[in-house]
């Protein structure tokens, strides 16, 4: 698919005679000028052969974050008139998108070729399918990958906060140091996407469900990760020496983890994570082992921060991975974990809105 870039002029391409979203073809079109004006435009379209016209007040926006076309909606039906039906210009509409247009009977266009025309009770087309041409920008691509993801998760740990600087500290004190100017897009973004809300006094979540759901589909699983599988002596000490140096990041991973949140029942060595192989192999001790159901530990060199983003120690000193970390992984394992995160997902859920 080749970029595109969105055309400043998107209302030109509302011209009497062209199509509206087939089969309905413009009759008519009157562009607003001026910044007080009402709207955008203001059309006529009909039926191919039929002379009884349907008349739209459209609001366009150059970009299709959720944020941007709930504005848009918005606008419309404010500047709408008697006889007149709202309609939004934007460069794309998912299918998701569309669905939503169509539950607020307000109709919607895009420069692909998607939309849905809606004149409750006497009109309804919709076109759905078509590839994006014009992918979004915006200053951070993906809030819900990478360290961005961290600030993200922070949401679901506590609803609300009272600054940036109060959020990039707590989550550099949960384990992941970010800098002021990503936390800022990284909350720009979230709100973008009707995630967060911010007023002057806060950033607030309002939509822990999507959020929690965005993460989940974002999280990818390690490939061909630096690994060893270690036998090791009876009562090693192995979480005490790992905690020893202070350079070394680890952590369980969430699948080892399930069972300090839920029942589950496990079996192979345990998966820890580990920033650093090399340090943490002498550190551990004991002695490889290439049959992994023979093995006590696995060491897995990674650098992904949600693996010791707000991790727990035990009086053992061993660190379990965050119940949010555990439920990300299970989400995206096989039917049996899948299974056990329905349990974390609710209790995440139960837990950030109480």
């Amino acid at each position: 698919m080749n970029k595109k870039t969105v055309p400043a002029d998107m209302l030109g391409v509302l011209r009497e005679g062209e199509v509206l979203l087939a089969p309905l073809v413009i009759r008519s079109c009157s562009v607003q000028a001026g910044g007080d004006r009402a709207a955008d435009a203001r059309i006529e379209a009909s039926l191919p052969q039929e002379t009884n016209v349907y008349k739209f007040v459209v609001e366009s926006k150059l970009r299709s974050n959720p944020e941007l076309i709930h504005r848009a909606m918005y606008q419309a039906k404010s500047a709408q008139q008697p006889g007149e039906w709202p309609l939004i210009q934007v460069p794309f509409l998912s299918p998701d998108r569309i669905e939503e247009l169509e539950r607020a009977e307000v109709s919607g266009i895009d420069m692909c070729g998607n939309g849905i025309v809606i004149v409750p009770n006497r009109l309804y087309v919709m076109r759905t399918g078509a590839p994006n041409r014009y992918p979004d920008t915006r200053p951070l691509n993906n809030p819900y990958r990478g360290r961005s993801a961290m600030v993200a998760r922070m949401f679901l740990s506590r609803a609300r906060w009272e600054s940036l600087a109060e959020l990039a500290d707590a989550t550099e004190v949960a384990g992941c140091k970010v800098s002021m100017a990503q936390t800022s897009k990284t909350v720009q973004a979230l709100k973008e996407d009707l995630i967060v809300s911010k007023s002057k006094t806060a950033i607030t979540l309002s939509n822990p469900l999507s959020l929690l759901e965005k993460l989940g589909s974002e999280w990818r699983k390690l490939q061909s990760p630096r690994r060893q599988f270690l036998r090791l002596p009876p009562n090693a000490q192995w979480a005490r020496a790992l905690e020893s140096n202070p350079q070394l990041q680890w952590s369980l991973t969430g699948e080892a983890s399930v069972k300090r949140y839920t029942m589950f029942a496990q079996s192979g060595p345990r998966r820890i994570a580990v920033t650093n192989l090399a340090l943490a192999l002498p550190l551990v001790g004991g002695v490889p082992e290439k049959v992994p159901n023979f093995a006590d530990v696995e060491l897995v060199e990674t650098n992904e921060p949600g693996f010791y983003m707000g991790t727990e120690i035990d009086e053992d000193g061993v660190r379990w991975a965050s119940k949010l970390q555990t439920w990300i992984e299970l989400q995206a394992g096989d039917a049996r974990q899948r299974d056990a995160a329905g349990d974390l997902r609710e209790r995440l859920l139960r837990e950030v809105t109480a």
